[in-house]
């Protein structure tokens, strides 16, 4: 003999987790909307900006130095800042003058690009140092897609969407959705899910 499953009011337990989880989220959503609010937008493509200083040279003071040989530069002058697309001013100064320029391939790290000049020759070496993924910090990067390919036998398209929200070293937590329509008559009609998840990359 089978029991039937009958259903009745939630237990004050369950609807207390709920309530928590609830407010657990919009609280992490209203801070992560705050976070763009006040974050500094991304650099334009193809467009030089002044760069951030490190945090380890932050609450460094400077001194000056003497420098016992010529400083040696690029040459080039305007030709090359305006080929390196830096500001105007700056291509407009003689007075300065590009000592290095560096090309570091994005990732999930941060980079840290140090410049050092030798004071008895006057060459300068650039060094790139791949910081350690953080262990707290805001994801506000986001993807979209669309995907064609075979569900339960039939052919099927895709339509996926995922928001990183928080960043914990290489994990990402953030909210995904997608719809998956079948083609042609195939078995299954239209599917969603909603959902929030885990994932990393590499």
């Amino acid at each position: 003999m089978v029991d039937q499953a009958t259903s009745g009011p939630l237990r004050p337990s369950v609807v207390i987790t709920l309530i928590s989880v609830l407010v657990a989220i919009v609280a992490l959503l209203a801070l992560w909307f705050d976070h763009l609010r006040s974050a500094a937008p991304a650099a334009p493509v193809n467009v030089s900006v002044p760069a951030t200083s490190a945090p380890e040279i932050k609450a460094t003071p400077t001194m000056p130095v003497a420098i016992k040989a010529p400083v040696r530069v690029y040459t080039g002058g305007a030709r090359l800042k305006t080929k390196l697309k830096l500001p105007k001013p700056v291509i407009d100064d003689t007075a300065r003058q590009v000592i290095a320029a560096s090309q570091v391939r994005a990732d999930d790290h941060p980079q840290t690009v140090t410049t050092v000049i030798n004071t008895d020759t006057g060459a300068s070496e650039t060094f790139v140092k791949r910081d350690p993924l953080p262990w707290l910090a805001w994801d506000t990067r986001g993807e979209a897609g669309m995907y064609l390919g075979l569900k339960n036998g039939g052919a099927a398209v895709r339509i996926e969407a995922r928001q990183g929200l928080v960043q914990v070293k290489a994990l990402h937590v953030g909210v995904t959705a997608s719809l998956d329509q079948s083609l042609g008559g195939a078995a299954g009609g239209m599917d969603t899910f909603v959902g929030v998840g885990v994932w990393t990359g590499w």
